[in-house]
């Protein structure tokens, strides 16, 4: 069993590329492009400097910019910092500054929202937005466009074991400020291996993913179906009935 989680979808890459990973709405990945597209966006941060451990916040719906944002950070070895794509942009502005963000992802829209926030989070560096064009960055703060970015070439990844940091996840802060709790690889896949486990999960499932990345076990519908080579079907909640249509149609096991 492989120790390290973003390993978890290029293991399954190498074994069966052609298999689907990620399904939304009418479009398609499979591992094979999904394994390319994490290995491209590695480099871009690479590419940008990012160093070992350094901090990685996605601020987006579930996409497969957010999927490949989460594993691409952890495999150029930084830690990804999921966040709650519903939070204010005070709330937002909290992570960031909580935990030493260096790099942002996140669409032109939702930065625009962030506009009075981002000067107050001293580490920030680098923006990388999911749009072609657009966006304004706070002074001291590259702006980046995520398909301009994925053409650099690819500097070798920062060493990496499995009692590193993989990722942050921070709670509701429904008692208070929003804590950051540390998750490392081996936390990560171990969870992927006995979540798997005990649901018998296998390469042929179709698993719906409603619940937010940045909760525990919402980011791991994606590593449980990764692990096995199932697939997932990303959705945003919106009401339970758009909920049992999807499943009737995308024909969902889990």
């Amino acid at each position: 069993m492989t120790s390290l989680l973003h390993e978890l979808p290029l293991r399954t890459a190498r074994a069966t590329p052609a298999n689907i990973a990620v399904r939304q709405r009418n479009e398609a990945l499979n591992y094979g492009e999904l394994a390319q597209r994490i290995d491209d966006f590695a480099a871009a941060l690479l590419t940008l400097g990012l160093q070992r451990q350094e901090r990685v916040a996605i601020f987006l719906p579930k996409q497969f910019e957010t999927v490949i944002a989460m594993f691409g950070t952890a495999a150029a070895g930084g830690v990804f910092v999921p966040v709650n794509p519903v939070l204010k942009g005070s709330q937002v502005q909290h992570i960031l500054s909580d935990c030493n963000v260096r790099v942002l992802v996140t669409s032109a829209d939702r930065l625009n929202g962030l506009a009075e926030a981002l000067p107050h989070c001293p580490d920030l560096r680098h923006i990388i937005l999911v749009d072609t064009q657009g966006g304004t960055a706070p002074a001291d703060v590259t702006l980046h466009h995520w398909p301009a970015l994925l053409t650099a070439s690819h500097p070798a990844s920062h060493r990496v074991i499995d009692t590193d940091m993989a990722a942050i996840l921070y709670t509701s802060g429904s008692t208070g400020k929003p804590k950051g709790v540390v998750l490392s690889h081996r936390n990560m896949v171990t969870g992927a291996h006995s979540v798997a486990q005990y649901l018998e999960n296998t390469a042929q499932d179709r698993l719906l993913a409603v619940l937010p990345f940045s909760f525990d076990y919402g980011f791991s519908q994606l590593s449980t179906a990764f692990h096995v080579g199932a697939s997932v079907v990303l959705m945003d909640y919106l009401f339970p009935r758009d909920i049992i249509n999807m499943v009737t149609k995308a024909q969902i096991t889990g």
